[in-house]
């Protein structure tokens, strides 16, 4: 049987399976980003009930999903809208630029990590946003344009205490300061924010929106914290905080001899993996186990209303085979013991007699159909 599952799987089934594959780990990334990973636990615990109840032909169960999955549909885009939007500007600008941003030279790495290793020391606060590939202009308000080339004077008088926009954000754009003072969006984590200020709040806002890196600065504490992905970390030393800049530079700065199919591989193995094989059990249940499948087994011949006074009742052959067709998921569920094809005896006299079998004797689920009876005539015999 395998073997003939395997002949009905085509180049087109493969390529679906692989498409489908590529849409689901998007999803488990877009949550793991999104800090959604108990929506998407629970999404898949539904799904896993939803196939089961379609697999095994729980009809109410499944009419009920289906109203479900529509509300629930709708309440995702509601809650998650701002998620949203940000997911598909992200998908437009890795098609329109390869994926890649311009980042600052390593010499303006070294400079911001001196910078903010001294404002630390000084307890003095500090927000800066490094832009990845997203887009920031949507989430950013207020501030006053720059455009200025990044210097260590530049970044302290910016952050100094007497400054108008020292309580903001400092955007950085490539090789340059494109804006100050900027209001960045509140996180509502308020597991991650406990004990924290505005700055955390804003710089962890951010990056749960973006691909940004943002660098925070407590004035209280003399901490220095980035927020990325998603999290926001503490760095213990500016040698720590040099590896997670640079870090953050090689990924996104444009480089012709990157190998971006074997970086693919390298992150994310465990949402490859849950895609791939969901998507294959997708696959199974909803377009495999709809394809019509033909399937041959035996099935006992048995005696019904067998009159009292009979003595004796015999049927040959005792068991006859039946080719059963229907959807492959029928047959999942198919246990041959329970098939049989029952001969009604109670208008039969005494003597051999040869009674031809049709598919309406058939004991079988109902949406199996029978295609072929063999041998499609037994003899019985009655003694009185």
């Amino acid at each position: 049987m395998v073997l003939s599952l395997l002949r009905v799987v085509g180049p087109a089934d493969v390529l679906d399976i692989a498409l489908v594959a590529v849409l689901i780990y998007a999803l488990l990334v877009w949550f793991k980003r999104a800090r959604a990973a108990v929506v998407a636990k629970g999404m898949l615990v539904v799904a896993g009930v939803y196939l089961f109840a379609r697999t095994t032909g729980m009809v109410l169960t499944t009419g009920l999903f289906h109203a479900f999955f529509a509300i629930a549909l709708v309440a995702l885009l509601v809650i998650f809208q701002e998620e949203l939007r940000s997911a598909f500007e992200r998908i437009a600008v890795y098609s329109l630029s390869g994926g890649a941003a311009p980042q600052p030279t390593q010499r303006q790495v070294d400079m911001l990590v001196k910078s903010l290793g001294d404002m630390a020391e000084g307890r003095i606060g500090a927000l800066v946003v490094l832009r990845g590939r997203d887009p920031l202009d949507r989430h950013l308000e207020g501030g006053w344009s720059l455009g200025g080339a990044l210097s260590e004077p530049l970044l302290k008088s910016i952050f100094d205490f007497h400054s108008e926009g020292h309580d903001g954000a400092v955007i950085i754009e490539g090789e340059r300061a494109s804006r100050f003072g900027v209001r960045l969006p509140l996180s509502r984590n308020a597991a991650k924010l406990a004990g924290l200020g505005t700055r955390h709040a804003a710089a962890l806002g951010l990056a749960e929106l973006t691909d940004a890196a943002c660098v925070v600065v407590s004035e209280e504490r003399g901490v220095i914290s980035v927020a990325e992905d998603g999290r926001l970390e503490p760095v213990p030393d500016v040698a720590a905080l040099r590896a997670r800049l640079e870090r953050f530079r090689a990924e996104r700065e444009p480089d012709p001899t990157r190998d971006v199919l074997a970086e693919f591989f390298r992150r994310n193995g465990r949402e490859k993996l849950i895609a791939a094989g969901t998507s294959a059990v997708l696959w199974a249940v909803l377009v495999l186990g709809a394809k019509e499948w033909r399937h041959t087994t035996q099935a006992a011949v048995h005696l019904r209303n067998v009159p009292a006074r009979v003595v004796s009742a015999r049927v040959a052959p005792q068991t006859v085979s039946l080719t059963l067709s229907g959807e492959l998921r029928d047959f999942l569920w198919l246990e041959p013991r329970r098939l049989a094809v029952r001969v009604d005896a109670s208008q039969l006299r005494a003597g051999a007699r040869a009674v031809p079998l049709s598919a309406e004797q058939v004991v079988r689920p109902p949406r199996l159909a029978v295609e072929d009876i063999f041998p499609d005539v037994v003899e019985v015999e009655i003694s009185k």
